[in-house]
């Protein structure tokens, strides 16, 4: 009897000699049962034995039950076993295997494996609750090639040197790993650390020369030139699940003659940053469920060996130029993505499978070359029928399944824009097709529908009995050579690009549709009836304006058949003038001419009459009531109106005809005199400067004796030094009387750079109360004014005053 199999029973204990006389046996198997324990002297006679599975039973322990058997395989996992220093004894050389998974085994320790199975080349630790990892405790393993220690709880893998075993796979997944800073050597071929929680790789891969390395699902974030520094021989590498969203140029520089397959999926990709680009051994690269939306220029340049190009679930718009680079690409996938057309030329060569489902691809003519060139070839096959209707369709709502009557309909490129094109020339129409004149409202204002008969193989040699469905926006329209005579009632795309009318007998077209079509790029007038008269000016300047589109505007001719005899038929429409089309009206413009200008000349000679005479002007206003031509006083803050300077020995006479008039005055003008205003007691200096600082003018009766006066020169120098501090023109000067030839230099300075009154000149009084402020808010008309002259009072009415003119 070579094998005992007991499996999935419900055998709870065993006896020591229950299997006495079958020593021979070389497997045991009692997996699937409920033993809790096993004699320890069980197999003490089983020389020859080579497999145990004890698997999925409840033994707690297992001490001395391989003391004497030493079996290849010892299949430990599904129990409840914790002492792992007690099961395995030393020297056993022949163990290969050691399966200890899904028990609660919490530590092991030097002596668990070292120095008792060298031999041992497969340890499986996973599903238990070992917390750390120490090299040391296998060191001694020189066979092993796995150990196994995925789904525990160990959370840092401190610095330490792992150099046992022989082409060794360490399985490190689904722990709680946040740091690795455990140096690998050679003997390390594979490591696999995903599902734990790596933020970044820090050392992790650094001068190691492991082929095969995961890191999927973790949180890693960035991927830097440090991360794979000193790195060789490393083929595969799984990044896929983390938060990746930046990678270093040259990230993979290091391993690029090595690396063959790449997987950076579902992560937050939104750029390669041509760090792909350098790998010229890369067979794999899956960039899905990423970020990504264009590629940059030479993106994979450089991946010669590249067949598997995996885009699915990106925000891909465009495919750009950049995959038709990849010369041995055989399989590419871009379903769900947001492309819209392809071309031919986006397309590898050697391409054999194209996945592009899941995408909103706009069926337009664009993507009508992209399909026939599909339908051309053998390859690529496709994953679902694109633009597809079922033959037989009969939707009375889609009048537009066919090209309207009578014309014909087909995809035209110019300059590089496709579109549908509309070819109604030579039907013998007189009156536009339905489909232009807005009556098909709202199926299609501006589109139509072109059905190309396609058949298309799909993958697995699937064929669907369809056809090509293209719709698109009708952007040319040829009417030419026909008998058109009026496109009042035309509704035409307001994107339309070529609009040809040649050869219809066409008098006018609607200025209005000519300038709702802004996307005009060719268009043919000529062999028309086109009448050239006053209606016609405007027409005449939109060709002038497009003579650039309009590609026969040079034998765009007037009609030479109108009833009317007229000397512009035949002649070139763009040429001639507005007078020629429009002889008669042309008067009207030289009127208007005429008028406007007469009115600037008018305009122009009020403003330099007034320019030249704008003070008695405002003087004139002032005087009859117009009181908003008067500046606005910016001294609102003093207390007089006017401070009057004069020498004592013309006191009487000041008193008399200057100040009772002042005074007198509706509104009243507040005066400051030295008499009624002087502080007595005070300097006369004080007393001068504070009159003159209080007051917003000072009046200087200039006579003889005013010159001989010291106190009146200084009240004079007061005032001018406050009038060149506040840049105001405080002074008013009032002369009376002849001077004497030999007067102060300074006075003399200003009376020869300023305007001075002259007692008793004509307009006196009224340049007077034009220059001083008066407190008043209104200045009413004055029928007679009170003034002494010849030293005695009268009334005199208006009319007898000569400085004041009558209104």
């Amino acid at each position: 009897m070579e094998s005992l199999s007991f499996v999935n029973n419900s055998i709870r204990r065993m006896d020591p000699d229950v299997f006495e006389g079958t020593k021979n046996a070389f497997i045991f198997d009692v997996s699937y049962n409920l033993l809790t324990s096993l004699p320890s002297n069980l197999f003490d006679e089983w020389t020859n034995l080579r497999k145990v599975v004890l698997s999925h039973n409840q033994l707690l322990y297992v001490d001395q039950l391989f003391a004497i058997a030493h079996p290849w395989f010892i299949y430990l996992d599904f129990n409840n076993l914790t002492d792992v220093d007690a099961i395995l004894h030393p020297n056993m050389t022949s163990v290969i295997t050691v399966l200890l998974a899904n028990n609660p085994i919490e530590k092991i320790s030097y002596t668990s494996f070292n120095f008792k199975v060298p031999g041992m080349r497969f340890l499986y630790l996973d599903h238990c609750k070992i917390i750390d990892f120490n090299a040391s405790y296998f060191e001694h393993l020189e066979k092993l090639n796995t150990v196994d220690l995925s789904f525990n709880l160990i959370e840092v893998i401190p610095k330490q040197t792992v150099g046992f075993g022989t082409k060794l796979e360490i399985d490190l997944i689904g722990n709680q790993i946040r740091q690795f800073d455990a140096e690998m050597t050679y003997n390390v071929k594979r490591v696999y650390l995903s599902q734990n929680k790596l933020r970044s790789l820090g050392r992790t891969l650094q001068y190691t020369q492991i082929s095969e390395v995961s890191v999927a699902r973790n949180e890693l974030e960035y991927l830097s030139v440090e991360d794979l520094r000193g790195v060789h021989g490393m083929a595969n590498i799984e990044f896929q699940g983390n938060r990746i969203c930046w990678m270093d140029r040259f990230t993979f520089f290091t391993i690029r003659n090595d690396l063959h397959y790449l997987d950076l999926s579902n992560n937050l990709i939104k750029s390669l940053n041509g760090s792909v680009k350098y790998l010229s051994q890369l067979k794999s690269l899956n960039l899905t469920q990423n970020l990504i939306k264009t590629f940059e220029e030479g993106e994979f340049s450089g991946l010669n060996e590249l067949s598997e190009l995996y885009l699915q679930d990106n925000r891909i718009a465009a495919l750009g130029g950049q995959i038709q680079l990849i010369p041995q690409l055989l399989y590419l996938v871009i379903r769900q993505n947001n492309v819209k057309t392809l071309s031919a030329d986006q397309i590898p060569e050697r391409l054999q499978y194209l996945y592009l489902a899941d995408n909103p691809f706009k069926c337009d003519c664009r993507l009508l070359m992209f399909l026939r060139w599909l339908n051309s070839s053998e390859f690529p096959v496709t994953d679902i029928p694109l633009c597809t209707v079922p033959v037989g369709t009969n939707d009375s709502s889609s009048w537009f399944l066919m090209c309207p009557e009578p014309c014909s309909c087909s995809c035209t490129e110019d300059s590089e824009e496709y579109f549908m094109a509309l070819d109604c020339s030579a039907r013998n129409l007189s009156i536009l097709p339905e489909f232009l004149t807005g009556n098909f409202t709202p199926y299609v204002q501006s589109s139509s529908d072109l059905i190309v008969h396609l058949m298309r193989r799909l993958e697995y040699e699937q064929t669907f009995d369809s056809q090509f469905a293209i719709r698109d926006e009708v952007l040319s329209i040829d009417l030419s050579n026909n008998r058109l005579s009026s496109l009042a009632k035309a509704r035409l795309p307001i994107g339309l690009r070529q609009l040809h009318l040649a050869n219809n007998t066409l008098q006018k077209l609607p200025e209005s549709m000519l300038y709702s079509l802004p996307k005009l790029r060719r268009v043919t007038l000529a062999g028309n009836t086109w009448e050239c008269n006053c209606n016609t000016v405007g027409f005449k300047k939109w060709l002038l304006s497009k003579m650039d589109i309009v590609e026969d505007v040079n034998i765009t001719r007037c009609s030479d058949n109108n009833d009317e005899e007229s000397e512009l038929g035949g002649k070139v429409l763009w040429t001639l003038t507005d007078l020629d089309l429009c002889p008669n009206e042309i008067w009207f413009y030289v009127y208007i001419v005429f008028g406007l200008l007469t009115f600037f000349l008018i305009c122009a000679a009020a403003i330099i009459l007034y320019n030249r005479y704008e003070l008695n002007i405002k003087v004139w206003l002032y005087a009859h009531g117009v009181s908003f031509v008067k500046e606005k006083d910016i001294d609102k803050d003093k207390r007089f109106d006017a401070f009057i300077s004069f020498s004592h020995k013309d006191e009487a006479f000041v008193i008399k005809n200057l100040i009772s008039v002042l005074e007198n005055r509706k509104p009243k003008i507040e005066l400051c005199l030295h008499y009624k205003h002087f502080i007595p007691g005070e300097f006369i200096e004080d007393n001068i400067v504070n009159a003159v600082q209080l007051s917003k003018r000072t009046v200087l009766v200039l006579s003889k004796n005013f010159l001989e006066s010291e106190w009146c020169l200084m009240e004079f120098r007061a005032a001018h030094v406050q009038a060149l501090k506040d840049k105001v023109h405080r002074i008013i000067v009032i002369k009376l009387g002849e001077l004497p030839e030999e007067i102060d230099p300074t006075i003399k300075l200003y009376l020869d750079s300023t305007t001075y009154l002259t007692w008793g000149e004509k307009y006196f009084w009224d340049n007077l109360f034009y220059v001083l402020p008066c407190s008043g808010q209104t200045q009413p008309k004055r029928k007679s004014f009170p003034i002494f002259l010849n030293n005695g009072f009268q009334a005199h009415e208006e009319s007898e005053l000569k400085g004041i003119p009558l209104t």
